[in-house]
């Protein structure tokens, strides 16, 4: 069954926390522990997609940069060949592009390649897992109609 990126954004809402390209690391990091995410899009003044900044991005400055990490920006960091579907594209095709890319987090853009939402490794899990109960539920009631009765259609035999 596909469905499309849009259920899930549907579910968390509109609100997408954004920084600019000249957000200082140290305030971005703070920003990723105070609202407890991942990686955070960065736009330009347009709101087109410039890059994502992740907790990996900032452990890799922080590696090669050490304590020089506080004169960096969004844009010394941030990774620009970013991953991104539409609302419309298809959940699978979105988990496939974050297991190719090694990425956790896919930016959602609108037609004019405006940011729109941002989905999450943890969003495509907790939608799977409402899928899985649901079908656990509906084959529960399946099998307990008729009386308690499964109505288990006969296996033809092979000839």
């Amino acid at each position: 069954m596909s469905i499309p990126v849009l259920h899930i954004l549907n579910d968390k809402g509109p609100a997408v926390i954004t920084v600019g390209e000249h957000e200082p690391v140290m305030a971005i990091a703070r920003l990723l522990v105070e609202r407890h995410i991942g990686a955070i899009p960065v736009v330009d003044p347009a709101g087109h997609l410039a890059g994502m900044v992740s907790e990996r991005s900032i452990v890799d400055a922080l590696a090669h940069h050490g304590a020089h990490i506080e004169r960096l920006n969004a844009r010394d960091i941030m990774t620009r060949e970013v991953p991104t579907a539409t609302r419309s594209e298809d959940i699978q095709s979105v988990a496939r592009k974050m297991t190719r890319r090694h990425t956790r987090h896919v930016p959602i853009l609108d037609g004019s390649g405006h940011l729109v939402g941002l989905v999450s490794i943890g969003d495509i899990v907790r939608m799977r897992l409402e899928e899985a109960e649901t079908l656990a539920r509906e084959m529960r009631a399946y099998i307990m109609q008729d009386g308690g009765h499964a109505a288990v259609p006969p296996r033809p035999v092979a000839s």
